[in-house]
C-alpha cells in the first residue's frame, strides 16, 4: 500500500476549536456554578488561558477569553475590566521575573493561581477603600478553589 505525504490530514484552526470548547464547557460550568456554590468560579483558568492566548498572539482566543473574564466580574460584583488589567499586568511583569528566576513549571503555575485569587483581591480591597466602597470577601472556600484550579492548570499544560 502506497502512502502519499500530502494527504495527511491536520486540524488547520486546532487553537480556534480548543477555544470555542473551552467557551461551551465555561457556559455550562458557570450555569452549574450559580446553582452549586462549591464549584470554584474558574477565575484562575480563565486567567491561564487569557495570559496563554497573549503569549501565543492568538487575537481569536483572546477575544473569548476576555468575554469570558468580564462574565467572571458580572457575576463577582467586581469592577469592568479590573481583572483584565489585573492579567494584562501579571502577564507584562510579574510572569516573565517568575520565569527568569523559577525553573519549576508547576511552581510557576501554583503562584499564578495564587496570584490569580490572593493578590487580585487585595488589589481590589485597596482600590475599594480607597474609594470608601465595600470591600471584596475572602473565606476558607478559597483555599479549595485554588486547589482545584491549580490541578485543572496543570492538566492544561
Amino acid at each position: 500500500m502506497q502512502t502519499f505525504p500530502h494527504m495527511q490530514r491536520s486540524i488547520t484552526y486546532q487553537n480556534s476549536l480548543a477555544t470555542l470548547l473551552w467557551l461551551g464547557v465555561f457556559a455550562i460550568y458557570s450555569a452549574l456554578g450559580s446553582i452549586y456554590l462549591f464549584l470554584p468560579p474558574m477565575f484562575a483558568v480563565v486567567g491561564f488561558l487569557f495570559y496563554r492566548s497573549l503569549n501565543r498572539y492568538d487575537l481569536f482566543s483572546l477575544i473569548i477569553y476576555t468575554i469570558m473574564l468580564l462574565i467572571i466580574e458580572t457575576e463577582r460584583g467586581y469592577w469592568f475590566g479590573s481583572s483584565i488589567i489585573f492579567f494584562s499586568i501579571l502577564n507584562h511583569y510579574i510572569i516573565p521575573w517568575l520565569e527568569q528566576n523559577i525553573q519549576c513549571e508547576n511552581c510557576i503555575k501554583g503562584l499564578f493561581v495564587a496570584f490569580s485569587y490572593l493578590l487580585f483581591w487585595m488589589v481590589m480591597t485597596i482600590a475599594n477603600n480607597m474609594l470608601m466602597l465595600e470591600s471584596p470577601l475572602l473565606d476558607w472556600h478559597v483555599l479549595f478553589y485554588m486547589l482545584i484550579e491549580f490541578a485543572l492548570i496543570v492538566v492544561i499544560g
